[in-house]
C-alpha cells in the first residue's frame, strides 16, 4: 500500500477593522501581532484521500463549516466526509459569516469570501504535495499551563474565573488534561509534519490585535527548532480549562496584566505556553513509535441534543439584554466574570424564547489504520474528552473540538446543578454530555469495523 501525506499553509489574516469574535464586548482589529493561517494536512492510501484543515480562528457557524467543506470536497474531488475542518479557538481572530448578538458586530463578507478560497487552496495544495510517508506517535505531559477555571467557593457557590488570589476559593471542580499527543509524519524528500493535540482555551492575549495565540507560538517554536518541519495544532476538549493559575508564581504574575473580566492576559504569556508545549513535543519526538497507517476511511454521524429553554425568566433576561445593547452594563449589579456570565445567560434565554427545541450536530472521524482523528462540535469539558478516549476502540485517538459543526459549550451533567459560566450560557440541556460521548464512541466503533 502506498501511504502519502501532504501539507500546505495559507494566510487568513484579515484586514484592519474586521470584527473579532470571542467576548461579550465589541472589538475590531487595530493591527496584527502575528499572522493567522489555515494549515492543511492531506492523507492518501492510493485509493482514498482525506484532508484535515486547522483554522486559527475562534469558531465558525454551521453554515460556514458546511460551505467550506463542500467547497473543498467539490474542488478537490473528494467525498464531503473526507473533509475535516477544525478551529484552534483563538479569541484574537475574526468573526466569520454572521453577526454577534447584543454587540451588533457584523462579519466582513469580502474577508469571508477570501477565507473560503484560502481554505480551498490550502486543501488543494496539500493534496498536490502528497509524498510517501511514515507515521509515528508519542505523548508527553505539558505541566502548569492549563487550569480548571470552575471553582467551588467557600460560600458553596460556583464561579468561573473568580480571579487571581481570590481568598474565597475553596477548590477547583475537576482536573485539567495535561496530556499532549503527537503524530510525527516523516516524508520522503519533503518536510516532516507534526500534528500536535492538546486542550486549553487560547484566550491568553485579549485586546484588539490579530494573533494565533499560543497555538501559533507552538508551531513557530517547533518549526524554528527543527528546520524542515511543519507544525499543526489541533485543539482538544477545553470547555472548562484555560491558562489562569489562581495562585501564580511571581514570575507568572509578572508577565500578565488583569483584563476587564478579571482574567490575566498578555502576549508574553501566550509565548510561554507555546514554548512549554513545544518543549513537551521536543522531549518525545525523537523517540516516537512507528504506527502502521493502513487504509483510510472516513465517516460522520448526526446527533441531536435538546435545547436549554428557560422561558420563566424571559422578562428579566430581556431587560439585561436591552441594557447590554444600549451600552449600559455598568448599571447592572454584577462585575467582571460574573457580569459576563449573567449577560451570556440572559442572551441564551432570550435567543431560545421561540426555540428551536433541539439542535443537530455532526461528529466526524477519519481512520488511518489503527489510529483515528475524531472531531466533535463546540467546546466540550475535559471530562467528556476523557470518556471518549476511554470508549475509543483505537490504540491512538486524536480528539478535536470545534470541528465540522458549530456548537456551544458541552458541560457535564453535574455542571448544570453546580452552575458557572459554561452551564448557565450553554444552549444545550442537561444530558448533552452523554449524547455527544455515546455518539462519538458509536462512530469510532463503526469506523473501526470498516
Amino acid at each position: 500500500m502506498s501511504f502519502k501525506v501532504g501539507f500546505a499553509k495559507q494566510s487568513i489574516t484579515p484586514p484592519l477593522g474586521t470584527a473579532l469574535r470571542g467576548y461579550p464586548i465589541a472589538r475590531y482589529s487595530k493591527g496584527v501581532l502575528d499572522d493567522i493561517h489555515a494549515r492543511a494536512t492531506a492523507f492518501s492510501d492510493g485509493e482514498n484521500k482525506a484532508v484535515v484543515i486547522a483554522l486559527e480562528l475562534g469558531n465558525l457557524y454551521s453554515n460556514e463549516f458546511e460551505l467550506f467543506r463542500k467547497t473543498v470536497a467539490e474542488y478537490c474531488n473528494i467525498p464531503l466526509e473526507a473533509v475535516f475542518i477544525t478551529c484552534t479557538h483563538t479569541h484574537t481572530a475574526p468573526l466569520v459569516g454572521g453577526t454577534v448578538g447584543p454587540t451588533g458586530m457584523n462579519c466582513n463578507p469580502v474577508y469571508d469570501e477570501y477565507l473560503k478560497n484560502a481554505v480551498r487552496d490550502a486543501a488543494a495544495y496539500a493534496i498536490a504535495d502528497l509524498k510517501e510517508a511514515t507515521i509515528y506517535g508519542a505523548q508527553a505531559e505539558a505541566k502548569g499551563i492549563s487550569f480548571v477555571r470552575r471553582f467551588r467557593m467557600k460560600d458553596g457557590s460556583v464561579k468561573t474565573n473568580p480571579g487571581v488570589g481570590n481568598a474565597d476559593i475553596d477548590h477547583p471542580l475537576g482536573t485539567p488534561n495535561e496530556t499532549l499527543k503527537l503524530l510525527k509524519i516523516v516524508r520522503e524528500n519533503a518536510n516532516d509534519i507534526f500534528l500536535v493535540n492538546f486542550g486549553t482555551h487560547p484566550d491568553t492575549i485579549g485586546g484588539e490585535y490579530i494573533s494565533a495565540d499560543y497555538p501559533g507560538f507552538l508551531c513557530k517554536t517547533i518549526e524554528d527548532a527543527l528546520p524542515g518541519t511543519n507544525c499543526v495544532f489541533l485543539q482538544a476538549p477545553e470547555g472548562d480549562v484555560n491558562h489562569v493559575n489562581t495562585n501564580p508564581t511571581p514570575g507568572e504574575a509578572a508577565i500578565s496584566e488583569i483584563d476587564f473580566d478579571s482574567v490575566p492576559r498578555s502576549y508574553e504569556h501566550a509565548k510561554h505556553m507555546g514554548r512549554v508545549l513545544a518543549g513537551a513535543v521536543l522531549s518525545v519526538c525523537t523517540v516516537a513509535e512507528k504506527i502502521e497507517p493502513g487504509k483510510i476511511f472516513f465517516q460522520t454521524k448526526q446527533v441531536t441534543v435538546a435545547s436549554n429553554q428557560e422561558n420563566d425568566r424571559l422578562e428579566e433576561s430581556r431587560k439585561i439584554v436591552e441594557m447590554q445593547k444600549a451600552g449600559r452594563t455598568a448599571e447592572l449589579p454584577w462585575k467582571e466574570m460574573e457580569l459576563t456570565t449573567v449577560l451570556a445567560e440572559a442572551g441564551r434565554i432570550v435567543r431560545l424564547e421561540n426555540g428551536p427545541e433541539s439542535y443537530t450536530f455532526t461528529v466526524s472521524a477519519i481512520r488511518i489504520g489503527d489510529f483515528a482523528i475524531a472531531g466533535i462540535p463546540g467546546e466540550p469539558f475535559t471530562e467528556i474528552g476523557r470518556r471518549i478516549y476511554e470508549g475509543s476502540p483505537f490504540d491512538t485517538t486524536i480528539l478535536c473540538c470545534l470541528t465540522n459543526s458549530a456548537g456551544p459549550y458541552f458541560p457535564t451533567s453535574e455542571a448544570y446543578s453546580e452552575g458557572g459560566y459554561e452551564a448557565r450560557s450553554s444552549s444545550l440541556k442537561k444530558g448533552c454530555d452523554d449524547i455527544i460521548v455515546n455518539g462519538m464512541c458509536d462512530l469510532l466503533n463503526d469506523i473501526k469495523k470498516l
